[in-house]
C-alpha cells in the first residue's frame, strides 16, 4: 500500500468506520504530538508508502473561514506546541534561538490534493497543532491573535509532519470542524455530524491524493 491513513482516536476511527463508505484501513496514530510523532513514526517504519494523510477533528478560531461542520485540507500546520510562554506571549521553537540546534520549522507547508476538472476542492487554511487545547474562548482569540494565519486549532499535525518529513513521505492533513476552539462544552459541539462529513468526502478525497 502507497497511501497511509491514520487518525488520532478510537472515537474518530470508529466514527468514520461506522459510515462503512472507507476502503482503506484507519490507522491509529495516537492523541497529542508526543504520541502522534511515536504512532506514525512506528507506521512509517514499516515502509513502502509514499503520502501519508491524518485525518480527525478539529476545532476553530474563525468560524467565518472554517464554520463548524466545515472540511478543510491543512495548506501548512504550525507548531504552536513547544517553546515557551503562554497565548499571546508565546515563541516557538525558532524564536528562541538556542545556539546550535536547528529544529524543524514552527511552519511545515503541507501537500494538497492534485486538482480535478469538475470537481470543485475543499477549502485549505492553516492549523496549529497544540499540546493543550484552548481552555477558554479568550485563550483562543489570543492564540489567534498571536498567529492569525492559523484558522483550526488541533494536536497531532506538526507532529506527523515532522515524522513524515524524516521519512521522505509526503503529507497530508484533512479535517472535520466539530467546535469552536475554546469552548469545552461538548454539548455544543457536533461531533457526530463532523465524523458523518467527514466519512461522506473521505472516499473522493483519497481518489484526489491516489
Amino acid at each position: 500500500m502507497s497511501l497511509l491513513v491514520l487518525v488520532p482516536t478510537t472515537l474518530e476511527r470508529q466514527g468514520l468506520h461506522a459510515a462503512r463508505t472507507l476502503r482503506v484501513p484507519l490507522l491509529l496514530c495516537g492523541m497529542g504530538p508526543v504520541e502522534a510523532a511515536l504512532g506514525a513514526a512506528g507506521h512509517l517504519g514499516a515502509g513502502g508508502f509514499r503520502r501519508c494523510l491524518l485525518v480527525g477533528l478539529a476545532g476553530t478560531r474563525d468560524p467565518a473561514r472554517a464554520p463548524v461542520g466545515s472540511l478543510v485540507f491543512a495548506s501548512a500546520v504550525r507548531n504552536e506546541a513547544v517553546g515557551c510562554g503562554q497565548a499571546q506571549g508565546f515563541r516557538g521553537l525558532e524564536a528562541m534561538a538556542i545556539a546550535g540546534e536547528h529544529p524543524a520549522p514552527d511552519l511545515l507547508p503541507l501537500e494538497l490534493p492534485r486538482s480535478v476538472e469538475g470537481r470543485a476542492p475543499l477549502p485549505a487554511c492553516v492549523a496549529g497543532t497544540v499540546a493543550a487545547a484552548s481552555a477558554s474562548p479568550e485563550e483562543a482569540a489570543a492564540r489567534f491573535a498571536l498567529h492569525p494565519d492559523v484558522v483550526i486549532e488541533e494536536m497531532e499535525g506538526h507532529a506527523v509532519a515532522q515524522a513524515c518529513r524524516r521519512a521522505g513521505v509526503a503529507f497530508s492533513m484533512l479535517r472535520a470542524v466539530s467546535n469552536r476552539a475554546g469552548d469545552r462544552d461538548r454539548a455544543r459541539w457536533d461531533v457526530a455530524g463532523a465524523l458523518a462529513t467527514l466519512a461522506a468526502a473521505l472516499p473522493g478525497q483519497l481518489e484526489l491524493l491516489a
